[in-house]
């Protein structure tokens, strides 16, 4: 096997799991794409390459047409969430906040009162001040949870080479789009100020059709990381497919696999199970 036949199965295998990852229309087109070329490019390997393209004539060139156009579908679909981030809505550019600790508590409130009344027509100030609360007091960590809580793709408004300035521009950005600014202001609130494990509504209580955000922060205040890796192990998860990372990343990993692939009342019923034995 020659060196450039692995580098073309690695690249394959990297569209592979950015589609599973996201599931994503744009890595469909793009997985298509590169398998298509590197078929076609072994097809002519084996089978003499100036030859075959001379007995293909015209349908080499549309199968060349066609593969162009994929990869440009693909890399358009990458750019394009980046290219419309960088001009807010209304000509609207966020100024990055200065720490002013005798402020932040008064934004806070300004902003609790104000999440209710947010909209689409959300103003400038209000886009300023829910930008000003989630850069100062809200680790990537905590971005990350945002948009598991907001139910956005992660992939959608998260790249490795975005900073967390652009990350918090592009969740925003989306829940603008969507006329979700109120549930976003609400879930920034959310997290800076946590309901307390003891109003959690009972186990017995929860369900498939209980929002996300309440498992996680269920499983988050009740389970310690060594209960979580056990019950993976009992659902046939690999633990370390979940991530290496901090136990909030465990979970939404977790709560995004078996959600991906209708498990989570498989989940819920091993956690009744687990307090029965106790």
């Amino acid at each position: 096997m020659s060196f450039f036949l692995i580098f073309e199965l690695a690249v394959i295998a990297i569209f592979f799991m950015m589609f599973l990852r996201g599931s994503k229309f744009v890595w469909g087109v793009g997985l298509l794409t590169v398998s298509s070329a590197v078929l076609l490019n072994e097809f002519l390997n084996v089978f003499g390459r100036e030859q075959t393209i001379t007995d293909m004539g015209l349908w080499y060139n549309v199968i060349g047409g066609l593969l162009f156009a994929g990869a440009a579908l693909w890399l358009w679909g990458i750019i394009r969430p980046h290219a419309v981030a960088e001009v807010e809505p209304e000509g609207f550019v966020y100024q990055r906040p200065t720490r002013n600790h005798q402020t932040d508590e008064s934004n806070e409130e300004l902003l609790s009162r104000r999440a209710a009344s947010m909209s689409r027509e959300v103003s400038p100030y209000d886009r300023q001040l829910l930008y000003n609360q989630i850069y100062q007091n809200l680790s990537p960590d905590d971005i990350l949870d945002l948009i598991f809580d907001m139910d956005l793709v992660e992939n959608e408004v998260v790249s490795p080479t975005n900073d967390m300035s652009q990350t918090i521009i592009n969740v925003m950005d989306t829940a603008y789009e969507e006329g979700r600014m109120s549930d976003l202001a609400l879930a920034v609130e959310r997290i800076l100020t946590p309901v307390p494990p003891d109003h959690f509504p009972r186990l017995e209580r929860l369900n498939e059709e209980t929002p996300s955000t309440v498992l996680r922060r269920y499983l988050l205040a009740f389970y310690f990381l060594g209960d979580l890796q056990d019950m993976a192990a009992e659902l046939d998860i690999d633990w370390e497919r979940l991530g290496l990372g901090s136990k909030q990343m465990k979970v939404r990993n977790l709560l995004l696999y078996l959600k991906r692939r209708g498990r989570l009342a498989e989940l819920l019923d091993l956690m009744k199970s687990r307090v029965g034995n106790k």
